[in-house]
């Protein structure tokens, strides 16, 4: 394999990316408001699913501005020391050319500070990282240069003590997934480029599996259409699906393992699934690995707390609470005195959600039947579902002539019948059509 698609056909100008056009607006404002002297805030924090062009963003808005680009990784470079050693002095006074070269400031060079993954940083001691989040708030408050913090997970930035000062200091530019047109565009011109006749639903498929990353889906193009002249929907069948419920199923088994809360934090952050959604996984799977009565109780506490922000969620429809919900599920994994030795052979699917589907039928045949009700009553369909079905079925059930009548005017189907009693809907069915055939008053 040759050159990385994704470097080689990485944008390198603003008008080039797909997609998140408000957010690369706003970007573009901030970055001018710091040519003319005035930023509204030294920093900016870009967030967003893995692949949505963060990192381009950044990169190509500094070759738009002319700036220079310092560009660290907080995988790599996230204690106090190193922050200070690179950024700051980077952030200060004077510049640099990528040649090395000091430019000062007042002669109208920048530099654009890029703190790539910064939902890495830490600000307590963890294996030798002392201190990382501070240095970064120190920076933004002594930086003559403009600074942009990246990462997928928000609240994994601007959480505890330092983090609530970045917060304060920082503006957020939030990216959204792109679409599956979106990337396929982006394939397409790859595949033009590459010299490749494609089939557009071979594209489409590479789009689908995805998942919104268009990092992912130009590293599958890559690794099936390299060297090739002619790409079908077939040679797509090879990759595997990104499986959402793979996604999730380790999540659940790396916040019942471990007793880091970092780590259980980090693997809820890499998936695409509401904290509803993963609180039903870990509520059916969490008695299977914790054994001891203590750490159930203690796990079940912050579930109940996930479950409180989740109904203030549904209530006052803020969002921002998923988050604190997601913190407490992560909590789970720290409910526990220590790991256990002996593990389930596999989790379970929440038997809620597999009931659920197995009731949709009979909820499906129910809601039907009170918008009809409530129609000929003239009330909600709730209200008939609650206070007149149960009453109905025992009319309908024991009273032959308004059984027809009713199966007549309410034009109800076998499913619905046979909800309402348990006689043979056809033979009603029948009867009905008779007693109309007959003249009646069906």
């Amino acid at each position: 394999m040759g050159i990385p698609w994704v470097e080689k056909y990485r944008p390198r100008r603003l008008k080039e990316v797909i997609g998140n056009n408000q957010a690369i607006a706003e970007i573009l404002n901030w970055a001018e408001e710091w040519e003319r002297g005035e930023p509204s805030a030294k920093a900016l924090i870009i967030v967003g699913k893995p692949g949505c062009g963060k990192t381009t963003v950044a990169r190509a808005l500094a070759h738009d501005m002319g700036w220079g680009v310092i560009e660290l990784n907080a995988s790599d470079v996230r204690n106090e020391k190193k922050i200070k050693e690179i950024a700051l002095r980077g952030a200060l006074y004077q510049t640099f050319t990528d040649e090395g070269d000091y430019i000062m400031t007042k002669k109208g060079g920048r530099k654009l500070i890029i703190f790539d993954e910064a939902d890495n940083l830490y600000e307590g001691v963890k294996d030798g990282d002392r201190g990382g989040k501070k240095a970064i708030v120190e920076t933004i408050k002594e930086s003559k240069q403009p600074i942009i913090l990246i990462g997928n997970d928000y609240y994994g930035i601007v959480s505890g003590v330092w983090g609530k000062a970045l917060r304060s200091l920082c503006k957020l530019i939030k990216f959204r997934a792109l679409t599956r047109s979106q990337i396929v565009k982006v394939l397409k011109r790859i595949c033009d480029a590459e010299g490749i006749m494609c089939e557009p639903q071979a594209l489409y498929a590479i789009a689908s599996k995805s998942g919104g990353d268009l990092r992912a889906a130009i590293n599958d193009l890559q690794a099936i259409a390299e060297g090739k002249k002619t790409l079908r929907l077939e040679d797509v069948n090879a990759l595997g699906w990104r499986d959402v419920k793979n996604q999730i199923y380790q999540s659940t088994l790396t916040i019942l393992h471990t007793t880091s809360f970092w780590d259980a934090k980090r693997s809820l952050a890499n998936i695409d699934e509401t904290p509803d959604f993963v609180l039903l996984w870990i509520e059916e799977n969490m008695p299977l690995e914790y054994t001891k009565p203590e750490d159930l109780v203690r796990g079940y506490e912050y579930l109940s707390r996930a479950d409180v922000y989740l109904g203030r969620v549904m209530s006052r429809q803020q969002y921002s609470l998923w988050s604190y919900a997601m913190d407490m599920l992560a909590g789970v994994s720290v409910a526990k005195d220590e790991k256990y030795a002996v593990h389930p052979k596999k989790y379970n699917f929440p038997s809620w959600l597999l009931y659920m589907n197995r009731s949709k039928n009979i909820r499906e045949i129910r809601d039907s039947l009170g918008m009809k009700l409530g129609r000929i009553y003239h009330t909600s369909k709730n209200e008939v579902l609650e206070n007149i079905i149960p009453y109905f079925k025992v009319i309908y059930d024991n009273n032959e002539e308004l059984r027809i009548l009713y199966t007549s005017i309410l034009h109800l189907d076998e499913n619905e019948i046979s909800y309402l009693t348990r006689k043979d809907p056809r033979k009603i069915l029948e009867e009905v059509k008779q007693k109309k055939n007959e003249g009646g008053s069906a």
